[in-house]
C-alpha cells in the first residue's frame, strides 16, 4: 500500500485548510503535539517564568499536565481512549503514560533518557530512548520493550503508531535525518521532494503520514497520502512543524511568526463541494478560454482562524539555530 503513496507522490498536491492558533492563555510559547479521533489535542507551553508545561485542550477548555515532582512536563500524543504519553524532567529524563487519572513512568532498561512520542488505540507506546551515546526507538507492547532501529542507522527517533500497528519516524545517515516507515513488511525510507531531512511525525489510521522537512528555504509542515505530497505551511509564518495527524485528516503542530514567537496550530481540511454537471461544462469552457489558473488565498476574518488554500512551497528565510529543531536526547 505504501509503495503506491510513495509512487504518486513524486508531485505536490493541492489541500485546503482552515488554520486556527492554539496559545495557552498567558504563555509565552506553546506547541501542539497530539490528537486523537474525538479532537482533543495536547502539547506543551511555556509559563512566565520560563517553565514548561503539559496542556490538554478538550471541548475548548485548556488544563495543564504537570507530572508530580517535575521540573517540565512534555506530552507528546493522545488515544482515542484518552490516554496520554510524553516525557518529563526529574532527577532522571523518563518518559510516562497518563491513564485514568495516574501517571506510569515509563523507562527502557540501561537507558539514559526515555521518551514516550506516541500512543494507539490498543495502547501500544513508541519513543526513543538513549544509551551508549546513541539514539534508539523503541515499542512497548504487553509490558515488553523492543529496541527499533533502521538498519545502517547511527541514530532512529520512532514517531508515531497507527492501530494496526504501522510506525514512522525518522533516522539519522550521513549526518542528516531521513523518514520512515515500519509496517509488515520490513522498513521504507522516504523524504519530500526538494528536503534536506525529514521527519515523519504521526500516521492515521487510513495510513496518512504527517510530519516536518527542511528545504534550502526553511522548515515546512508535509502530508503524504495516496494523492502525494501536501506542503502544510501556516500562513504568514517563517517556520511550520507538524506534529499530529487524526483520522478526520486534521493536523496539530507548531508555526514561528514573524515575531519570533512559537505558536501551536490545528489544520481542519476543508472538503471540496462536488460541483453540478452543468456546472463542469461551464468551468471547462471557462478554463479553455483563459488557458490560465490563478489559485487563491482566502482569509477569514481578523481572529485566530484562517481559512487558506495551500498550492506548494513558499519561499520564506529562516535562519536555523542550533537546537531549533525539537527537545531530543538522540541530536
Amino acid at each position: 500500500m505504501f509503495l503506491v503513496i510513495f509512487l504518486a507522490a513524486m508531485q505536490e498536491s493541492k489541500a485546503d485548510y482552515i488554520f486556527t492558533t492554539l496559545n495557552v492563555p498567558a504563555s509565552l510559547q506553546t506547541s501542539a503535539m497530539g490528537i486523537n479521533a474525538t479532537g482533543q489535542i495536547v502539547g506543551q507551553y511555556q509559563d512566565a517564568s520560563s517553565a514548561f508545561h503539559g496542556f490538554l485542550l478538550s471541548g475548548g477548555s485548556y488544563t495543564t499536565i504537570d507530572v508530580p515532582g517535575a521540573t517540565l512536563t512534555l506530552p507528546r500524543d493522545i488515544n482515542a481512549s484518552g490516554q496520554i504519553v510524553g516525557s518529563y524532567q526529574a532527577d532522571t529524563l523518563p518518559g510516562f503514560l497518563l491513564s485514568g487519572g495516574g501517571y506510569s513512568t515509563l523507562e527502557v532498561a540501561g537507558s539514559d533518557a526515555t521518551q514516550a512520542l506516541g500512543i494507539n488505540g490498543p495502547g501500544r507506546i513508541v519513543g526513543n530512548y538513549s544509551a551508549d551515546s546513541k539514539g534508539h526507538g523503541f515499542l512497548l507492547d504487553g509490558g515488553s520493550y523492543t529496541t527499533l532501529d533502521v538498519p545502517g542507522s547511527t541514530g532512529t527517533i520512532v514517531w508515531g503508531i497507527n492501530d494496526s500497528g504501522r510506525i514512522v519516524g525518522a533516522y539519522e545517515a550521513g549526518g542528516t535525518f531521513h523518514s520512515f516507515l515500519r509496517d509488515e513488511s520490513g522498513y521504507t525510507m522516504f523524504d519530500p521532494p526538494g528536503s534536506t531531512l525529514s521527519d515523519a511525525t504521526s500516521i492515521n489510521n487510513s495510513g496518512q503520514i504527517a510530519g516536518f522537512y527542511q528545504d534550502s528555504t526553511r522548515i515546512h509542515g508535509f502530508l503524504l497520502t495516496s494523492d502525494g505530497y501536501t506542503t502544510i505551511d501556516y500562513p504568514g509564518s517563517t517556520l511550520t512543524r507538524v506534529y499530529g495527524i487524526n483520522d478526520s485528516g486534521q493536523i496539530v503542530g507548531e508555526y514561528t511568526s514573524a515575531d519570533s514567537r512559537t505558536h501551536g496550530f490545528l489544520a481542519t481540511p476543508v472538503a471540496s463541494p462536488v460541483p453540478e454537471p452543468s456546472a463542469i461544462v461551464l468551468l471547462a469552457a471557462g478554463l479553455i478560454a483563459l488557458l490560465v489558473y490563478i489559485p487563491v488565498t482566502s482569509y477569514g476574518p481578523e481572529s485566530s482562524t484562517l481559512v487558506a488554500t495551500k498550492t506548494g512551497h513558499s519561499h520564506q528565510s529562516v535562519s536555523i539555530q542550533p537546537g531549533e529543531e525539537d527537545i531530543r536526547f538522540d541530536r
